[in-house]
């Protein structure tokens, strides 16, 4: 029976490369892909899914919680986390969440088909970047979250107290990718909510 691949990732860019990756391996596995967690866990209620490759940070919920939510209902699912987040706390939570596997989207493409069989074959896969995570070793030689210069934009603002709504009219862009953004630098800081964002991003020095 062909095994099937849900690929979980909002940018289209990166399913293409995904699915094309996936289709030129010669594993003879099967994808499909959905933009947004609750979609990806409505396609697991209607097919037969074996191994996700999920994108963390999504615009509607947290990989956190789409792997929380898909383990408690597919214990036998295997989920492999794709994310461009290098904290090690984001890989603790995930893990903790029952990810199988956790690889960085820079990772070149034989580790990716790498962890994409380890994971289907019942093992944990840790990429080599993600390894050097879990050793104490810091992908950023500053030890501060690395924030996009748009990141940077959206918590000055925040931290002036606008709204997503005016956040994003001020930057011309949606509501949905303020709050996408919000999402991603509440990861990055280990906040539980803006207050504690905001008071983390000023310690640090990132604002004023």
């Amino acid at each position: 029976m062909v095994k099937k691949v849900l690929i979980v990732e909002d940018h289209p860019i990166v399913t293409e490369s995904l699915t094309r990756l996936i289709s030129e391996s010669g594993m003879g596995l099967e994808c499909t892909h959905a933009e947004t967690g609750k979609k990806g866990l409505a396609c697991l209620n209607g097919s037969h899914i074996d191994i996700v490759l999920l994108d963390i940070n999504l615009p509607d919920i947290t990989g956190q919680e789409f792997c929380k939510i898909a383990r408690s209902r597919f214990p036998q699912l295997k989920i492999l986390a794709i994310t461009s987040l290098t904290q090690r706390f984001v890989v603790d939570q995930m893990l903790q969440c029952g990810a199988n596997g956790f690889i960085l989207k820079t990772s070149d493409t034989s580790e990716i088909i790498n962890a994409i069989k380890q994971v289907l074959e019942g093992e944990q896969y840790l990429g080599s970047g993600v390894r050097e995570l879990i050793k104490g070793k810091s992908v950023e030689s500053s030890g501060l979250p690395a924030l996009t210069k748009r990141e940077i934009e959206i918590l000055m603002l925040i931290a002036d107290g606008l709204t997503n709504q005016e956040i994003a009219a001020q930057l011309y862009i949606s509501s949905s990718t303020v709050d996408s953004h919000r999402k991603n630098l509440l990861l990055k800081f280990n906040a539980k909510n803006t207050a504690i964002l905001i008071k983390t991003a000023v310690s640090k020095g990132i604002i004023s």
